[in-house]
């Protein structure tokens, strides 16, 4: 037997290097995880949507629903969805960007709602930025 683990020579509250290596918290709560998840989830899926509004002209998002016609026939219809633009294009040229959670504009820090580019072409690659920084949990805080 090693003298590490010996009773004999066991301090009280002396512990191995290994167990002094581990770094210790208090468990955060998985309803709290589940919640953000969904959170963040909810804002990359619209953000996916504003780049592909902002890509594509021609690009119409819909839904889907059920509906009868005269003679009682049900079926699938699909449903043109209105869907809000987050940027705003100024007079000298730069763009604002806005995102939304909830129908609201994320304050981003006090009395500032929206990000300033200089071009519709950063329009796309800035949103996909957005989304990276929402998975990394920067705008945590804010949803």
């Amino acid at each position: 037997m090693t003298t590490h683990f010996d009773s004999k020579f066991h301090r009280k509250g002396a512990k191995s290097g290994i167990y002094e290596s581990f770094e210790f918290v208090a468990k955060a709560p998985e309803k709290y995880i589940a919640a953000m998840r969904v959170k963040r989830g909810v804002i990359v899926k619209d953000i996916d949507q504003q780049i592909e509004i902002a890509t594509n002209r021609a690009y119409r998002p819909v839904k889907y629903k059920w509906q009868s016609d005269l003679t009682g026939n049900i079926r699938q219809v699909a449903v043109p969805v209105k869907v809000k633009k987050w940027w705003t294009e100024m007079l000298d040229g730069k763009v604002q960007i806005s995102v939304y959670y909830r129908g609201k504009a994320l304050e981003f820090k006090e009395g500032l709602n929206a990000i300033q580019i200089d071009s519709m072409k950063e329009l796309a690659p800035t949103f996909e930025l957005l989304q990276v920084a929402i998975n990394l949990g920067d705008f945590d805080e804010l949803l």
